[in-house]
């Protein structure tokens, strides 16, 4: 009898050793929101939901043991969310001090989104300044912004402009200097990127000049207490170690090349 009470009070410590560990916070599910279509990030094909933020996530989460579920709407809706605790995190914001109010940012960004320069592989084309694209003919996307500093400067190009991503790798990817419509392209890297590989072009393409760049993150809600404020700090840790790993690069890879 006294074995057997022993052994009861042991299992009991056991569970309650669990129950209050912090650990147990992440044995949960998490909500992450975020854009309904934005590839590379995250976009669905086939039905299934892929992108490099969704794998990187689905990575830490599983360090973390976090059961990750992912939630796409348009993106007013998703920062509702997060300010209201119906969510735990959103992707991809870049931090802003407003967003600081309602939102944990890691110490460590996800990605560094660029705004920059392409040029055919050895085209021989180098850009140091604005004033180095003056007698290029310069591709953009109608209605895009890739900055302040460009979008004040591209009066004085002469410019050629496209519809989307496809049509920019098209027009930049034509053969014999005869024919090219453009001698560069001006483009938000990642979705330039990720479009040249799904064309067959992955290996035509270098970035010759940055325009911009900025950290975007995964931010996590801090209307959901102090649930997101550990998230933020175990989801940064983990987030470093796979960059030390090379794991981030491989992923990224994946999608660009």
């Amino acid at each position: 009898m006294k074995r057997r009470n022993l052994k009861e009070i042991v299992t009991v410590l056991l569970a309650v050793a669990v129950f209050l560990s912090p650990v147990r916070v992440f044995a949960e599910k998490a909500v992450f929101v975020s854009l309904e279509d934005l590839p590379p990030k995250v976009y669905k094909e086939d039905g299934k939901l892929k992108g490099i933020y969704v794998d990187i996530i689905r990575e830490i989460c599983k360090r973390i043991s976090i059961r990750a579920e992912f939630q796409l709407y348009p993106w007013k809706r998703c920062v509702m969310m997060v300010k209201d605790g119906d969510a735990d995190a959103i992707f991809p914001p870049f931090l802003t001090q407003e967003r600081t109010e309602f939102l944990y940012f890691p110490s460590e960004p996800m990605t560094v989104t660029r705004n920059v320069i392409f040029a055919r592989n050895k085209s021989g084309i180098r850009i140091e300044r604005l004033d180095d694209l003056k007698g290029l003919i310069v591709g953009i996307n109608r209605g895009y912004s890739y900055g302040p500093e460009f979008d004040a400067y591209k009066k004085n190009l002469k410019l050629e402009y496209c519809k989307d991503e496809e049509m920019q790798i098209k027009k930049l990817s034509e053969g014999s200097p005869e024919l090219k419509r453009m001698d560069v392209a001006v483009a938000s890297e990642e979705p330039f990127r990720f479009k040249s590989k799904k064309l067959g072009f992955s290996d035509t393409f270098e970035v010759i000049y940055v325009l911009s760049e900025k950290p975007s993150y995964v931010a996590f809600s801090k209307a959901v207490g102090q649930k997101g404020k550990m998230l933020s700090e175990k989801f940064s840790q983990a987030l470093s170690q796979l960059k030390k790993e090379g794991i981030i690069q491989k992923i990224q890879n994946n999608y660009f090349k």
